[in-house]
């Protein structure tokens, strides 16, 4: 077994690890489910970025920058956008919130906000939550299980069955707080293989001299340094707007405010996850210009960081570099795990466990709707129906056009109401579902994205409900409790 694998191995265990003795911090569902909601600022650092970040960046990203060059900061200047409306505006709320009503999870944050009709809400929320996510868990699995599968010499089924046995047993046990933790460790990996992934990989392919591997770069195709090119047009361009409007509310990321000591720890994490998330994606397009320079007749299906990591970066940092993208893979499913899996079991706990059932039933209930989740996503990993990219997108679109426009319009606009949003999250889930499975069957871009066609019909559908069946005054009161004096 080569240094790299053994690097791995050990990043892997080390994971596993620190989730499951986790478990040993749990003594009730707010641990389980908001990890006490005790944690620093900077947990709050950690868990945001490492949940943020995915394989769909480490492998999808660099492979999309290394064919369209410098095109690709479309989609992260909308990500930065996204990362400070999510942390100083949603966060600071969403933490509000919290400190004066029960809230546990994405589902608790709408059904509270709307509380007229809190029981369709959760159940609306709690249908949709898989539908939406398990599309980006699916991505994760099958990014992880290729990592693993070339680092290792394993067959890609085999190391799927592998890194899903070990993500869904430390989240199963761990909880919240063991996301939490392994999400702490997982950033520190990543960030260390991203940040000298890129002046090792520049030095090593200009032979000792970075600024030769630089001129080489340049001399790529012209396309390669276009915002716009024949390539990356402006339809695509403008479809990465969907990172401004799903980042902000994604239930995996907005939860991650739940875990928060208190609304000063989210202001303070708030310029240290720009840094740092700016240094990340920012990485992404030199280490996709330097895959490409590395590999230039790479296979279809494969990755250009993973070659650059095996092939350029020497057995220590590509072993580092490796853990990075499995980091960021294994923070997001985990995340994605216990965030959809607390949804389905706390709506299953209050319909149908009895009514005086205690943390212990809660918990169970809990730990099996993450197994549940796990073996869906799993199933569609194993047939690989599209590309990590596009699951990625395909996901991000759905979270948008479902869940933007009820939350934005829930903190900010009185006139919300829970008709308008169940009527805003139903229309636009079912447009962009629509609209998606037409462009890609049909080559077409309508509405230039799923995105903008889900939004649209979305917000028609706020307004319309929302005009017909008024807010409530206990809805009125919600709004008025975030206000500080």
């Amino acid at each position: 077994m080569n240094l790299e694998a053994i690097l791995f191995l050990i990043f892997l265990t080390i994971s596993f690890l620190i989730g499951a003795f986790a478990s040993r911090s749990i003594k009730n569902v707010s641990d389980y489910f908001v990890a006490g909601a005790r944690m620093p600022w900077f947990f709050i650092v950690g868990t945001f970025i490492a949940s943020n970040v995915s394989a769909g960046l480490f492998l999808g990203a660099t492979n999309m920058t290394a064919n369209h060059g410098y095109a690709m900061w479309s989609a992260y200047s909308a990500t930065s956008i996204g990362f400070v409306l999510g942390i100083s505006v949603i966060g600071v709320l969403v933490r509000r919130l919290a400190d004066q009503y029960e809230i546990y999870d994405f589902t608790d944050i709408l059904a509270t906000r709307y509380c007229s009709r809190p029981n369709a809400i959760r159940i609306v929320t709690t249908i949709i939550l898989p539908f939406v996510y398990i599309p980006l868990l699916t991505a994760q699995f099958i990014g992880l299980a290729t990592i693993v599968g070339n680092i290792l010499g394993m067959p890609y089924h085999t190391t799927l069955i592998c890194i899903t046995l070990t993500i869904v047993v430390y989240t199963m046990l761990g909880g919240m707080i063991g996301v939490v933790w392994t999400d702490g460790f997982q950033f520190v990996v990543l960030m260390i293989g991203m940040i000298l992934a890129v002046p090792i990989a520049m030095k090593t392919l200009g032979g000792g001299v970075a600024a030769i591997a630089w001129q080489r770069i340049t001399e790529m195709p012209s396309d390669l340094f276009r915002g716009i090119s024949e390539s990356w047009p402006w339809y695509l361009i403008l479809g990465q707007l969907v990172w401004l409007f799903s980042i902000p509310i994604q239930p995996h990321l907005v939860t991650r405010f739940l875990t928060a000591r208190d609304e000063r720890s989210i202001l303070i994490a708030l310029p240290v996850c720009m840094i740092a998330g700016l240094i990340i994606y920012a990485s992404t397009v030199p280490i996709g210009l330097l895959g490409r320079l590395s590999a230039p007749g790479l296979v279809k299906g494969s990755y250009y960081y993973i070659e650059l990591a095996r092939n350029t970066l020497g057995p220590w940092l590509g072993g580092l570099a490796l853990a990075g993208i499995a980091a960021a893979a294994m923070s997001t499913c985990s995340t994605i795990l216990i965030v959809t899996g607390q949804s389905l079991s706390r709506e299953i706990y209050q319909k149908w466990l009895p009514p005086k059932a205690n943390d212990r039933q809660a918990l169970l209930a809990a730990r099996f709707a993450v197994v549940l989740v796990g073996v869906c996503a799993f199933a569609i990993a194993w047939r690989q129906p599209l590309g990590i990219f596009w699951l990625v997108m395909l996901s991000a679109s759905l979270l948008a056009s479902v869940f933007f426009v009820p939350f934005f319009a829930g903190f900010f606009s009185r006139s919300a109401s829970a008709s308008g949003a169940l009527a805003a999250m139903i229309a636009g889930g079912i447009t962009a579902c629509l609209v998606f499975f037409v462009n890609k069957t049909q080559g077409t871009h309508w509405f230039i994205s799923e995105l903008f066609a889900g939004l649209v019909a979305s917000t028609v559908a706020m307004m319309l409900f929302s005009r017909l069946y008024r807010v409530s005054p206990a809805e009125t009161q919600v709004l008025n409790s975030l206000i500080k004096e």
